[in-house]
Parts: C-alpha cells; structure tokens; sequence
C-alpha cells in the first residue's frame, strides 16, 4: 500500500513538472498592469493558458504576443513579456501526438522585436536540447527570422522533430 501510495506521489510530481508550464508566461505578463488600459494586462494574462495548452493552434500564442504589444505598448518590460510568451512551451499531450506543433505562418509574429525568437519544447523531445538551447539563445539575440516563420528558423538551425502548424 505504501508504495502505491508513494508511485501515486512521484507520477503526480511528473505531471505537475510538465503542465501547468504556461503559469510562468501568465505571471509574467499579469505583472504588466502598469501599462496600457487599467485592467488590459490582467485581461491579456487570462488569455495565455489557453494559447498554450495542447489543443490551441501553434500560432495563437504568436498573435496573442503581438496583441500585448498593441495594447500595453513597446515599453521594454512589455517587450520582455511578450518575448516569455513567445518563447514559452506550448504544452502537448503525449499520449496523442509524439512530436510538439510549431507555426509555419511567416507573419507571425508581427512585432519585429518578437521575430527570431522560439519556443523551448518538451524536454522528452528528441532534440529538444538543441531546440531549448536555441530559445535560450533566442531571447537574448533574436534569430534571423527574415521571410522566415517560426518552424522554419528551428528548421534552419537544426531541429525538425516537430510538426508545422499554419494560423487558424
């Protein structure tokens, strides 16, 4: 009984290790509510679980970005937010697909000082240390992200292990 119990534990800390990650994107730009409308941040920060959960298109969260933009400004910190969220894991369900979605669509993001930037990718991911290195990097020096979409700059720089998602 005693090691159900103790499995039961460990296979709830695993979980808890994989989801929930947009947490991180949500405080930070939920910390933003000196800027833009009172109430736009808070607003803005509600909306990002759902841009990085399983189930939403690749390139949601890429919009999203750009929105929190235009609506708080090109203040640095903002900058800074929207980068975390451009950069952030978006999460995927395992036991339905093998390999995370990535956004082929050229255009996003919009806000050239979100272009070159990519996302980290689940640890289990064949290559994801490649890939979370390169968003690690990204972040602190954008990428060349000319006519390029966000799937194609990790394309160039060497990871594939993913599948393109064009916007909805």
């Amino acid at each position: 009984m005693q090691s159900k119990i103790l499995l039961l534990a460990a296979l709830s800390a695993v979980a808890q290790a994989r989801f929930g990650v947009e947490g991180a994107a949500q405080a930070g730009i939920q910390a933003l509510s000196a800027f833009g409308a009172p109430g736009a941040a808070g607003t803005l920060a509600g909306q990002t679980p759902g841009v990085l959960l399983a189930g939403a298109n690749a390139c949601a969260k890429l919009s999203l970005a750009d929105e929190i933009v235009s609506q708080l400004g090109t203040d640095p910190e903002v900058l800074a937010g929207a980068a975390a969220l451009v950069a952030a894991e978006k999460n995927f369900n395992p036991n339905a697909q093998s390999i995370p979605t990535l956004c082929s669509d050229a255009s996003l993001p919009a806000t050239a000082a979100l272009r070159g930037i990519v996302p980290l990718v689940d640890p289990s991911v064949g290559g994801a240390d490649i890939e979370n290195a390169l968003s690690a990097q990204s972040l602190k020096q954008p990428l060349d992200a000319t006519g390029l979409s966000v799937a194609d700059i990790v394309t160039a720089n060497g990871f594939t292990n993913f599948t393109a998602q064009a916007a909805a």
